[in-house]
C-alpha cells in the first residue's frame, strides 16, 4: 500500500473505532485533539516529529529505525473516570521474537518515559516510507491503562497506517 500526502509523513491511527465511538457517544464524553495532531480518514493524524525535540535516541529501546510522531488525543468520559491520553505515538522496531514492531506512546504516568500500548506483527513500509501494519494488539502495560476495563492484553486494536511524503 503506498499512500503519500503533500502535508508530509505521517501516522494515521483510529486507536479502536469501537472504543472511540462509544466515548464520544457518551452524554459527557469527548475525544479531544491537540495540534499538530487532528482527526483524519483513519481517525487520527499525527505528523511525523521534529527530530530536535523528541526523547533521547540514545534512550534504551530506541533505534534508528523508529518512526516518531507528534500529537496528542486524549477520550474522556465518565464525569472524569474515564480518561485515555495517546500522546506521541512511535513506531518502534520489536525487541521480542514474532513481534515486529511497537507502538508506543508518552506514558501518562511517568513524565519522559514512553509506554509500549501495542505490538504490531507486521509493518512493511515501501520506498517511500509509507506503508500499512497489520496484527496490532493491546500489550500488557496498555491494557493497565483500562483499570481493569473491558481491554485485555491482546486486544485487537486498530492498524495505523504510515503515510509518506508526496
Amino acid at each position: 500500500m503506498i499512500r503519500t500526502s503533500s502535508e508530509g509523513p505521517a501516522l494515521e491511527w483510529g486507536i479502536k473505532r469501537s472504543l472511540v465511538q462509544y466515548v464520544i457517544g457518551m452524554p459527557d464524553g469527548s475525544a479531544s485533539v491537540l495540534p499538530p495532531a487532528r482527526v483524519a480518514r483513519e481517525g487520527f493524524r499525527f505528523p511525523a516529529a521534529d527530530p530536535a525535540r523528541t526523547t533521547d535516541p540514545d534512550a534504551a529501546g530506541v533505534s534508528d529505525r523508529t518512526l516518531r510522531f507528534t500529537g496528542t488525543v486524549t477520550l474522556s468520559g465518565h464525569s472524569g473516570m474515564l480518561r485515555l491520553v495517546f500522546e506521541d505515538p512511535w513506531l518502534v522496531p520489536g525487541a521480542r521474537p514474532g513481534q515486529a514492531w511497537e507502538l508506543t506512546i508518552a506514558d501518562p504516568y511517568e513524565p519522559g518515559s514512553r509506554l509500549a500500548f501495542a505490538a504490531i506483527e507486521r509493518l512493511e513500509l515501501d520506498a517511500a516510507g509509507g506503508g500499512a501494519a497489520n496484527g496490532t494488539r493491546l500489550t500488557a502495560a496498555g491494557a493497565d491503562l483500562f483499570a481493569s476495563g473491558p481491554y485485555a492484553a491482546g486486544t485487537e486494536l486498530d492498524d495505523p497506517v504510515v503515510v509518506a511524503r508526496g
